[in-house]
């Protein structure tokens, strides 16, 4: 499949870099979004925001093949640069796209005490669904970032045939394989003061408006006191869902000890210099022996970065590897 070699921004190369020029310089690029808003079982909501082809022959298809993006933690289509970029690129190609929101993100309210973890795959699940019985004979690309990777992929393992994850294919980037480990990882003094205060700030507010709706659930005090991602989680998301503790959560959660559940064909991309995600915590063995998983794992690269180019707003080694993989997934599959 891969017909292109990595080769980092020379002013820019390291993980670390990488990582926060992506997030801090990248430009947003303003897309023709059409959303939906999906109602769940249990009453709860979130929103699918569609992005149809340009030409008006290939949109009244109902065989334009789509992909399916989710964003990382708490990521959205107002705010995942990546995935933005990703949706340009994808979006040229003709193809249709179909970008997951999570509950709570997306500028779209919470209706019910339930938020999402990265073992949590009901509503990806019934999008999924949704999606296939609008377009039943289109081909499916499904594309998860860091925990939406996870989310993904964990949906792929609970399915026992490739028919029930209605998908064809899959592709996570930057997604965390240990869940433990890499909560670990990013604790140490760098990745905490870079990346995991502020997203767990950024979790934090996420739920803070809906205190009334939370507060008897889980233990909200501390909550508000957290200072890491793993005090969140042992704080809210370990109460809500019911997990004995963090470590049962995290276990439950992690991709490395199921490459053999994965039913459809999946490439996952990872950086060795991606603190989220470091070498040793990939399964490399097991993806070895795998016929549906494989891994392109690059020596720099960082979180969701992989810049090539001078800069932070051009197409990277993700844009281009989607379109690549895609056009492999809706050609050839």
């Amino acid at each position: 499949i891969l017909c292109q070699v990595y080769t980092p921004t020379w002013w820019c190369p390291f993980g670390y870099a990488q990582t926060i020029v992506r997030e801090l310089f990248r430009y947003h690029p303003k897309l023709d979004w059409q959303r939906e808003i999906v109602k769940y079982s249990d009453g709860g909501q979130s929103a699918l925001d569609w992005l149809h082809p340009k030409d008006e022959i290939a949109n009244q298809k109902k065989n334009t093949p789509i992909v399916v993006f989710l964003p990382g933690i708490t990521g959205s289509t107002h705010t995942a640069g990546y995935l933005l970029h990703a949706a340009v690129e994808a979006h040229a190609k003709g193809w249709r796209i179909a970008a997951f929101n999570c509950r709570g993100l997306g500028g779209v309210e919470l209706t019910t005490p339930k938020t999402y973890n990265a073992n949590m795959t009901d509503d990806i699940r019934d999008t999924i669904k949704l999606i296939n019985e609008r377009y039943p004979t289109a081909k499916k690309f499904g594309v998860g970032f860091s925990l939406g990777g996870m989310i993904l992929y964990n949906h792929l393992s609970k399915c026992d045939n490739a028919e029930d994850t209605g998908l064809h294919a899959a592709m996570i980037l930057s997604s965390p394989w240990n869940s433990l480990q890499s909560t670990l990882d990013i604790e140490t003094f760098w990745p905490r003061v870079l990346f995991n205060y502020n997203i767990m700030k950024n979790l934090v507010e996420m739920v803070r408006p809906y205190k009334e709706m939370f507060e008897e659930m889980v233990d909200w005090e501390a909550m508000l006191a957290a200072k890491t991602i793993r005090d969140f989680d042992k704080a809210f998301v370990v109460p809500l869902f019911g997990f004995k503790d963090y470590k049962e959560y995290y276990h439950e959660s992690a991709l490395y000890y199921k490459v053999h559940r994965i039913p459809i064909p999946l490439l996952a991309l990872n950086a060795a210099d991606d603190c989220f995600a470091l070498p040793e915590t990939l399964p490399l063995d097991d993806i070895a022996r795998s016929e549906n998983v494989a891994m392109c794992l690059t020596a720099h690269g960082g979180h969701t970065a992989f810049m090539q180019s001078s800069s932070p707003s051009d197409p990277g080694f993700i844009e281009k590897l989607l379109v690549e993989v895609g056009d492999v997934v809706f050609n050839h599959l």
